[in-house]
C-alpha cells in the first residue's frame, strides 16, 4: 500500500510492517508470551529479588539498560521490565518485546486526575485520546483508540474477583505534560477524559498494529483540577498504591487467556 500523504507529517501513514531497522535483528532468546511492564522500578526490583527471577534479556537505550526478568508466577511463565517514559521511547520498547515473543502485555503506572479522584484509587483505561506522536506511526489518524474489549473485560473480572474497587476511564495520553493548561484540561474533561498520562494510547496502538493483547492499570496520583492549588499528593512516594497496583497487574496478566 502506498504511503497515505497529508499536509501534516504526523498524520502520514504507512501500513508496511517492517522498517529498515527491525527490533530483533540479533535473534535473541524468545521471551514468554506474558509480560508485565511497570514504571515502578523499586517494586519491580523487590519482586524480582524475592522471586529469584532470572535476567534473560535487556532493552538497551541511551538512557540506560533495562533488564528483562523471567520467572514462573502462580504457575505461569512471565517476563517483567521497567517501562520507559514517554510515547516514542515506550513504542520502541514495546515493539522490541513483541519481536522477542511477547503476546500479552499489562502495563501498570500512575496518572494525573482531572477531577477529585482520591489518591491511590485504581483506574482502568477503556479508551485513550491520542494526543501524542508515536501512535500515528502504527495506526491511521484518529482522535482516540479503544482498548481491547476482551482484555478490559478480563481485567474487570480479575479486579472484581479480588474485591478491588476500580474506576473505568477515558485517559488523555499526551507528550506535553508541561502543557496541561487550565483551558486544555477543561477541554479534555468536556470530551470525557478523567485522567492524564503519557503512554496508554501509544502502547495500545503498537499492540493493535502487531496483533497482540494489551491492557493497562493506573493509580490516581497528582490532581490537576485546580490551577491555583496544584497538589502532587506525593504520588511518587505512594508505595502502598504502587505495590497494590503491581500485584493487581500481575493477577490480571496471569488471568489473560
Amino acid at each position: 500500500m502506498p504511503i497515505v500523504k497529508h499536509a501534516y507529517p504526523i498524520l502520514e501513514y504507512d501500513t508496511a510492517p517492517d522498517g529498515v531497522i527491525n527490533p530483533n535483528r540479533a535473534g535473541r532468546a524468545t521471551l514468554p508470551a506474558k509480560c508485565l511492564m511497570t514504571f515502578f522500578g523499586e517494586v519491580l526490583t523487590a519482586f524480582a529479588e524475592a522471586q529469584n527471577a532470572a535476567e534473560v534479556n535487556a532493552y538497551e537505550s541511551e538512557q540506560r539498560r533495562f533488564p528483562i526478568y523471567r520467572t514462573v508466577y502462580q504457575n505461569k511463565d512471565i517476563c517483567l521490565i521497567q517501562a520507559t517514559v514517554g510515547s516514542a521511547s515506550i513504542a520502541t520498547m514495546t515493539d522490541y518485546l513483541i519481536a522477542h515473543g511477547v503476546k500479552q502485555i499489562i502495563l501498570c503506572g500512575c496518572c494525573g486526575v482531572l477531577s477529585d479522584i482520591p489518591a491511590g484509587d485504581v483506574i482502568l483505561p477503556v479508551s485513550a485520546l491520542r494526543d501524542e506522536g508515536a501512535s500515528y506511526h502504527y495506526l491511521p489518524p484518529a482522535r482516540e483508540i479503544i482498548l481491547d474489549a476482551a482484555v478490559v473485560s478480563s481485567i474487570k473480572q480479575t479486579l472484581a474477583g479480588l474485591g478491588a474497587p476500580f474506576i473505568e476511564a477515558k485517559t488523555w495520553t499526551t507528550d506535553g505534560f508541561l502543557r496541561e493548561t487550565p483551558d486544555m484540561i477543561a477541554y479534555r474533561k468536556a470530551e470525557g477524559c478523567s485522567v492524564v498520562e503519557m503512554e496508554c494510547a501509544t502502547v495500545a496502538a503498537v499492540a493493535a498494529f502487531r496483533g497482540i493483547a494489551f491492557g493497562q492499570l493506573l493509580y490516581s496520583g497528582d490532581i490537576l483540577a485546580d490551577f491555583d492549588a496544584y497538589d502532587d499528593r506525593g504520588w511518587t512516594q505512594n508505595l502502598t498504591a504502587r505495590e497494590k497496583l503491581f500485584r493487581l497487574a500481575l493477577a490480571a496478566l496471569n488471568n489473560l487467556s
